[in-house]
């Protein structure tokens, strides 16, 4: 495959669309059982797959965010179906802000990176920091609203992966590399 990131792009955005609406309220929490199970093995197995194929063809950068986020979804699932997750939410919340803190820096860190590739990807990074900052803080309704932006833009995204090889460049990133002199 030549382009296995629309894999992993998919592999994020469904688990985390589903999750935002919980968070927000479009969706019912009593399919947060559900939604676990999607976060492992649609979630993660998608972005370790495209994070094993990236990293394969040279793409460090891609495939760094595919299996950190990999690991998110799979240890938020596994924790939640094993009950880990209630535990922690009910006697260590603060064990779940730092995780979520953790996160934050990290997907700053993959904010710094985007600023030179496309103005899609900062938004993402820039939602997933962001969000990860007020779920930490507690505040889940406004972290469902940044993680809902983050996962659309994951879905446009990997439509870009799979449209423009077939149709050409139909669906722009507005690309920030920098430019080359003439």
């Amino acid at each position: 495959m030549k382009d296995p990131v629309a894999i992993g792009l998919y592999g994020f955005a469904v688990p985390l669309f589903i999750l935002a609406g919980m968070f927000i309220g479009w969706l019912p929490m009593t399919g947060l059982g559900m939604e676990l199970y999607i976060a492992v093995v649609f979630g993660a197995v998608c972005m370790y797959v495209s994070g094993w194929l990236t990293f394969e063809i040279g793409n460090g950068y891609v495939a760094t965010v595919f299996f950190t986020y990999g690991s998110f979804f799979g240890a938020l699932g596994f924790a939640g179906l094993n009950g880990a997750l209630a535990g922690a939410m009910k006697d260590a919340p603060t064990v779940l802000a730092a995780w979520y803190g953790l996160m934050a820096f990290v997907s700053l860190t993959f904010l710094v990176g985007a600023l030179r590739l496309n103005v899609f990807l900062v938004v993402v990074f820039a939602a997933l920091t962001a969000a990860f900052v007020v779920l930490a803080l507690g505040m889940a309704n406004l972290a469902g609203m940044l993680f809902m932006l983050a996962a659309l833009v994951g879905f446009y995204l990997g439509a870009v992966h799979v449209i423009n090889p077939i149709l050409g460049p139909v669906l722009p990133v507005f690309s920030l590399a920098a430019k080359k002199p003439a």
